[in-house]
């Protein structure tokens, strides 16, 4: 090590860490209001033993390391300790902290471990290996029965929906227990009246129909005991389950006459449930149950459970609706704590998520919800009040289960440890509220009905086909029975909805598109068809002219004597020579032929008469295809379309937690959240609008006090308004804010090279604002998390021109600035200019389309080496598309016609061969290609004579060549670049002889003690405390090597690969993973996503130096 490494300095830095993490853990393992605490809250912890064991080996603590090895697999298995084996593992866990808290004492005292104390504890240390608990069920309440418990009064529209539903799930349950009569082992006849029991139970609490809820709950628990081995089925349970069938059928007829022996039979039922399960509580027991797999266990099985796709596809667009309303439903709960009718929507909506994610096996979702679910059931009895902390949480959880309902494997250790860190946080509030519901007992069944295993609640398998054909065929023995009595079948209910898959709507538009391009070859076809047509028209009219013309000169002429005619006359035709020419008509050969071609000339005049009416009849039925082919694609386009205000709840969301950030008063405005743009156009647009509500409020809006001494109210306002305009969708984000400091924004792009000093004094303010699109340019005086990171507007840019939309802005200082994006209503389908240059055709799509001109001869000028036509008094640059495109165009042979394009980044004209007319295409994707991954192009499509066009990506095309100096907008050059400036404008030079590296590490131990051994070396190190302050760092200054933790904060290791090979001045950037994590499976992860090398922890300096060097070595070699 070298002399000048503080290693004080760094050891009291581990021991503030560790201190820390203990104390915490110390905390939680002495609770204040039980003896020892629960597994649940104990288990999170076990990151803190696995943070000091890995900090505590680079340092050569063996002694530390040993004693956070031992606890570290002891806390994460803690819920897997039997409850007889708990209290011993707690005694150990506490006794192995305290040695440990002992021994980082000592470090801090005196710089090394107290290797007695070390020694006395191993002599006595003993591993255990917990064991599954089991839970036994509460005994339920007593439940008062009123006229609205057992006939509720329900908006019609609901039940409407509900009945039919409700009614299936009922003859399933009941087609169920008469398979289970028959054979009462079967394990999936037991699964499936578990899961249907318990679908029907959330249907019915989500619809108010409390009844119904509450008897299939009491299903549910007895098919959970009975699933989990503990008890087996009885004839006396079908009996009472047969019973409740009943009684749930009288309940949906709804009849307000039969309340009262309703009311008693569903008493009987209840009580006769009741008693059973509790009896089935009884047996539950440690020593004698049957152990059942660990429900808490974070398992990668439990956080990314196997499903199957098809029933994931209908899952996740349903629990995506019901996260964004528990999300909307929190937020007006902020505003007005006391809304009865916000409360019990979350409630319900919580329910219904909670049910939908057990049934299709996500249990994961489910049990986070449940614990909603449990606290609004509480709010909603008036027990507690929801308090500003609850929200926040709350808010966390959904933010957990967003994060789930992706299923990407490679944040798995993220999640696990946010799904912890929330549920540990969920179940710290559980003693106060079960302490409050044990104080209302009269009430605890409306708010958490009774439940014999609440942590095992397990999923119906989709693959149950057996059961639920069988109950196909008992509805459909029922309808028959009907139909024979003479009764109608029960109606299903008019106006029904149907759940389609969004992939499938994709596939139906695909093949309307495909109709598309076929009707387009067959009108290609008519008319060639309809010119030959005329051609042959032009012909039969030139063979009629030509056959007049003979006929009359032949038709009638008389034929010459012959002189030998009375020699040659036998005797049959003697008689024709008293006949003279005016007498009797004589035909030869010529007069026959004239005849017979004016026949002919008929007969093709009539044929093409006919094959006009059939090409004008094909004509109409085109026409009529084709608007049969526009109906369809616009209905099936139109189920794609959701409403834009979907999303906008997120922006709420967004503007809460920055405005909380930031300390400032902010609401947000929102109108036309009813107008429907295509569901891709929504999905791409959610990232993109929430940076940009959120830069309004960071950037825009000031403080209430500045606010109030502008004379502006204390309350800033970001707008939100969306609105179809023609085609197209108009999204404004508004806000009443400061402004741009245009100033500030030239003076940035200078500091990056992007902007030449001149070339600024020239700009006007349009200009000037649109320079905040480039890559690099912030005006926060800081980096943090909500802002400085020196990249946003560039990407905001590049996605709206991507769906060949538009961004503009305006901005008056000390007004506001005001963004408005143009969009396609639908992103597959659209109008495109079809050109032809050198042999290939390209397709321009018309909203990026300006204006075609054909200039006259000398319409453009040269001004500075540019051609430039001016068109009014605007000057638009004009430059070859062939040249931009590098392929070899045609010779002109008259005016070049220009199409006037444009984009955010400004206005261009191309010239082109040949203009060939509007077309509909159909925008296919260009897929992985590698050579059209960075090129110019949007996509392709199929003309009609089936050629590849490629589509041109306008905004791309602009924004590529201005980065490397090629355009000039509307009055002067912008933008230019040195010939030798890097493609990545950074604007950053680093000297040849410095290496500059980058150090990831969300430890600041870790971070100063590798950068000294980096600087020791003579490497330039920068650092970073997470992977989002990384990836900022790495897209504003150019490294020669990186390297990473794995397991951090916001970002992690894995992410940062992937996100840092994405980018095109970092793709051949050396990565190198420093990491605790040792095993196979995390070294082949990091290498697969682009690293280039994997050291574990702790390292060695001279290893360390060694291997930065070679690496660094290759690369150089490879760039030159």
């Amino acid at each position: 090590m070298d002399a000048e490494f503080d290693r004080a300095a760094l050891v009291s830095i581990f021991v503030a860490e560790a201190t820390d993490g203990l104390t915490k853990l110390w905390t939680a393992l002495h609770p204040a209001d039980a003896p020892i605490p629960t597994q649940q809250a104990i288990q999170p912890h076990y990151v803190i033993a696995h943070t000091i064991k890995g900090i505590a080996a680079m340092y050569d603590f063996m002694g530390v390391v040993s004693l956070a090895d031992a606890l570290e697999p002891v806390l994460e298995q803690a819920t897997r300790a039997s409850t007889t084996e708990w209290p011993d593992v707690v005694a150990m866990l506490r006794d192995t902290v305290g040695t440990l808290r002992a021994q980082i004492e000592a470090i801090g005292r005196r710089g090394s471990e107290d290797q007695p104390a070390i020694e006395a504890w191993k002599t006595q240390y003993s591993r255990t290996n917990p064991a599954s608990p089991t839970c036994a069920a509460d005994s339920p309440p007593d439940e008062f029965l009123s006229a609205n418990y057992l006939n509720p009064d329900l908006d019609p529209e609901v039940i409407s929906y509900f009945a039919p539903e409700a009614q299936e799930y009922v003859d399933t349950i009941e087609a169920s227990l008469l398979r289970l009569e028959k054979n009462p082992q079967d394990p999936n006849t037991i699964q499936q009246l578990f899961g249907t029991a318990h679908t029907l139970k959330g249907a019915a609490y989500t619809v108010g129909f409390k009844a119904i809820g509450d008897l299939t709950h009491h299903v549910e628990d007895y098919m959970g005991v009975i699933r989990a081995g503990r008890m087996q089925v009885t004839p006396e349970l079908i009996d009472v389950i047969f019973r409740s069938i009943d009684v749930i059928r009288q309940l949906m007829r709804r009849d307000a006459r039969a309340l009262g022996k309703l009311g008693r039979e569903f008493s009987a039922v209840m009580q006769g449930l009741r008693g059973i399960t509790l009896t089935a509580a009884v047996p539950v027991h440690p020593a004698s149950a049957p152990v059942t797999p660990p429900m808490e266990s974070l398992e990668d099985s439990y956080l990314y459970p196997d499903l199957d796709p098809e029933v994931f596809s209908y899952f996740a667009p349903e629990a995506q609706e019901y996260v964004d309303t528990i999300e909307a439903s929190l937020l007006r709960l902020e505003k007005n704590p006391q809304d009865p009718n916000t409360i019990q929507q979350l409630f319900r909506t919580a329910h219904t998520l909670k049910g939908a994610a057990y049934t299709v096996g996500f249990k994961a979702i489910g049990d986070l919800t449940h614990h909603v679910e449990d606290y609004m059931g509480v709010i909603r009895a008036g027990h507690i009040q929801m308090m500003p902390g609850m929200m926040d949480l709350f808010l966390r959880a959904v933010d957990v289960v967003r994060q789930l309902m992706r299923r990407d494997r490679s944040t798995l250790d993220k999640i696990r440890h946010e799904f912890s860190v929330v549920r540990q946080a969920l179940r710290e509030m559980s003693g106060t509220l079960m302490s409050t519901v044990s104080a209302a007992p009269e009430k605890k069944a409306a708010i958490a009905p009774i439940r014999i295993e609440p942590a095992d609640h397990q999923m119906v398998e989709p693959q149950q086909a057996s059961a639920s054909q069988s109950a196909e065929e008992e509805a459909g023995r029922r309808q028959e029975a009907d139909r024979q009595q003479g009764t109608e079948p029960r109606p299903v209910g008019e106006g029904a909805v149907i759940r389609v898959s969004r992939d499938r709507l994709e596939r139906l538009l695909n093949l309307v598109g495909e109709l598309v391009i076929g009707r387009g070859r067959l009108e290609q076809r008519l008319m060639v068809l309809e010119q030959l047509s005329h051609q042959v028209q032009v012909y039969k009219n030139r063979l009629q002219e030509s056959v007049r013309t003979f006929e009359e000169q032949h038709a009638f002429t008389l034929p010459p004597a012959s002189p030998n005619m009375g020699e040659a006359s036998g005797p049959g035709f003697s008689g024709l020579t008293d006949f003279s020419s005016l007498e009797f008509d004589k035909y030869d050969d010529f007069n026959v032929f004239a005849r017979r071609t004016a026949e002919v000339s008929s007969d093709i005049n009539e044929a093409m008469l006919q094959l006009s009416n059939s090409i004008k009849r094909a004509r109409e039925d085109m026409d009529q295809v084709q608007r049969l082919t526009l109906g369809m694609r616009d209905e099936i386009a139109r189920a794609r379309m959701v409403p834009i205000g979907t999303p906008f709840t997120r922006f709420r969301r967004a503007v809460r937690e920055m405005a909380r950030t930031t300390g400032k008063d902010v609401t947000l405005i929102t109108s036309g959240e009813q107008t429907e743009v295509d569901t891709g156009v929504v999905e791409r647009l959610v990232d993109p609008l929430i940076h940009l509500v959120r830069n309004a409020v960071y950037h825009g809006i000031e403080p209430s006090a500045v606010r109030v001494a502008q004379g502006k109210p204390p309350v800033g306002s970001v707008y939100i308004h969306a609105a179809h305009r023609g085609n197209a969708v108009v999204i404004e984000v508004e806000d009443d804010g400061r402004g741009l400091d245009l100033e500030k924004i030239k003076a940035k792009a200078i500091q990056l090279g992007l902007l030449r000093q001149p070339a600024a004094s020239t700009l006007s303010d349009s200009e000037a604002a649109k320079l905040i699109f480039l890559p690099g340019i912030s005006t926060a005086e800081q980096i943090g998390d909500q802002a400085g990171r020196g990249m946003g507007m560039d990407v905001v840019k590049r996605v709206i021109e991507g769906m060949n939309g538009q961004i503009d802005i305006e901005s008056v200082r000390g007004v506001g600035t005001n963004f408005t994006l143009t969009l396609p209503v639908t992103l597959l389908i659209s109008m495109a200019l079809l050109v032809r240059v050198g042999n290939e055709r390209y397709a321009f799509p018309l909203p990026s389309t300006r204006e075609v001109v054909l200039p006259p001869p000398g319409a453009l000028q040269d001004l500075g080496g540019r051609s430039v036509l001016q068109i009014g008094e605007e000057a638009i640059e004009v430059r070859s598309l062939a040249h931009l495109l590098e392929i070899e165009a045609s010779v002109p042979s008259g005016p070049t016609p220009v199409v006037i394009v444009r984009a955010s980044s400004g206005t261009l004209g191309l010239a082109v061969d040949e203009l060939l007319g509007r077309q509909e295409i159909v925008i296919k994707s260009l897929g992985s290609l590698k050579p059209f991954q960075k090129s110019f192009f949007a996509g392709a499509t199929i003309d009609p004579e089936g050629r590849v066009v490629l589509v041109i990506d306008v905004g791309r095309l602009l924004a590529g060549r201005l980065s490397q100096g090629a355009l000039a907008t509307e009055r002067t050059p912008l933008l230019t670049a040195e010939p030798h400036a890097p493609t990545d404008n950074s604007g950053l030079e680093i000297a040849d002889h410095i290496t500059r590296i980058l150090l990831i590490d969300d430890s600041l131990s870790v971070r100063k003690f590798v950068g000294r051994m980096l600087e020791g070396g003579g490497y330039a190190v920068d650092t970073a405390v997470d992977g989002e302050d990384g990836l900022l760092k790495a897209s504003a200054v150019s490294y020669q090597l990186i390297i990473t933790d794995l397991e951090m904060p916001k970002v992690n290791g894995y992410e940062v690969i992937q996100a840092l090979r994405n980018r095109p001045q970092t793709q051949a950037t050396p990565i190198l993973v420093m990491t605790t994590r040792t095993a196979d499976k995390h070294r082949q992860m990091a290498l697969s996503l682009g690293a280039t090398g994997y050291i574990a922890k702790p390292v060695n300096e001279r290893a360390l130096i060694q291997e930065i060097g070679r690496w660094i070595g290759q690369a150089t070699s490879a760039r030159s």
